[in-house]
């Protein structure tokens, strides 16, 4: 981008050059001086396709929660249930506005560069199907709820309250029937505490060592990358890859009989319960395992965390936020411990951000 940028001025400022020369008649001149400068004004100040994407998104939510607000002037506090009813209909207009890709690619479109540097992060270590992701996103465009529970501090949180909700196994919006958040006080709270922890300024990650979600997960990823405008910065899903307490390759010992939790018993420890039944009841107590890549904490927080990379600028040093979810079977522990060595963790707390 920069390189584009220096190249188009350069050749902005020699065509000017080369037409004043050129031109005789001083009226021609003045005219062609006062256009390519204005070109080339206009391209400094071109901008980043990221900070598009966050502008983009700041003028879509200030624009739902200033239509929330005027919705919660009509129909007051207490509002009944055709109140509600209306905020639903607010809302489902709200998410239509942003465009979204219904055939997303199964192959990862940042496989080859999965980390960007970002003020803040939230990296979801054990993803499933994607439910955090999901539950993340969901925060990004659930512009209305805090406004309309502000005003009406009685409202019960509840499946028949309507939210919008990615629906991560059918890659579309819900807006009834689902369960609350469990993320959405922790954002919400984050969100009041520094303007700057917006979802659009996040780098999301997700991990998960399961090849049988690998596709889904791909997709899901493409999806959400797709929107236009993006709630978030960046996503990638490291599939069949685990957390670790070392970098490189590992084994994933499988949980194949939790059928109905998404065979959420795979660990990296052969002794995990769910793995061990698994091996009994279906493979004459040998255990299932997946050849998988493994990456330790410490490399993921030290890859995309603006605040400690070497060339960030002081402004972007402080100020930013870490969120980590872990759910992984019992390895938490020589992951904590890694990355507690690593000191990275305390490093970006000394620096001024949150973890």
């Amino acid at each position: 981008y920069f390189t584009f940028r220096t190249n188009t001025i350069t050749a902005l400022t020699i065509l000017m050059i080369y037409l004043v020369l050129t031109i005789s008649n001083k009226e021609q001149k003045d005219t062609m001086k006062r256009y390519v400068l204005r070109a080339s004004s206009s391209d400094l100040m071109l901008v980043s396709p990221a900070e598009k994407n966050r502008q983009s998104m700041m003028e879509w939510r200030d624009s739902s929660q200033n239509d929330c607000r005027e919705l919660i002037k009509t129909v007051g506090k207490n509002a009944d249930a055709a109140g509600v009813d209306q905020k639903e209909a607010l809302e489902r207009s709200f998410v239509s506005k942003i465009q979204l890709n219904p055939e997303p690619s199964s192959i990862s479109a940042s496989k080859a560069d999965p980390y960007r540097r970002c003020k803040n992060a939230f990296i979801d270590l054990g993803t499933n199907i994607g439910d955090s992701v999901g539950y993340f996103i969901d925060n990004s465009v659930d512009v209305c709820s805090a406004i309309w529970v502000d005003a009406n501090p009685n409202t019960k949180i509840n499946a028949k309250f309507p939210r919008p909700h990615l629906d991560v196994s059918m890659l579309n919006f819900k807006h009834q029937g689902s369960s609350p958040n469990p993320l959405y006080g922790l954002l919400q709270r984050a969100m009041k505490a520094s303007p700057t922890t917006t979802s659009e300024s996040f780098c999301v990650y997700g991990m998960e060592g399961n090849p049988v979600f690998t596709e889904r997960l791909t997709k899901l990823e493409n999806f959400v990358s797709d929107m236009n405008p993006r709630p978030v910065e960046h996503l990638h899903i490291f599939t069949e890859s685990v957390v670790t307490s070392t970098n490189g390759p590992t084994k994933l010992y499988l949980d194949k009989t939790s059928v109905e939790h998404n065979f959420w018993g795979s660990s990296i420890l052969s002794s995990q319960q769910d793995a061990v039944k698994s091996a009994k009841d279906l493979n004459d107590g040998n255990v299932f395992s997946a050849d998988v890549t493994g990456i330790t904490l410490s490399t993921m927080v030290q890859s995309t965390m603006l605040a400690l990379d070497e060339g960030t600028s002081q402004e972007d040093i402080s100020g930013g936020i870490l969120i980590v979810k872990m759910d992984v079977e019992g390895a938490e522990y020589q992951v904590l411990k890694d990355v507690a060595s690593s000191d990275v963790l305390c490093k970006l707390k000394q620096l001024g951000n949150r973890v």
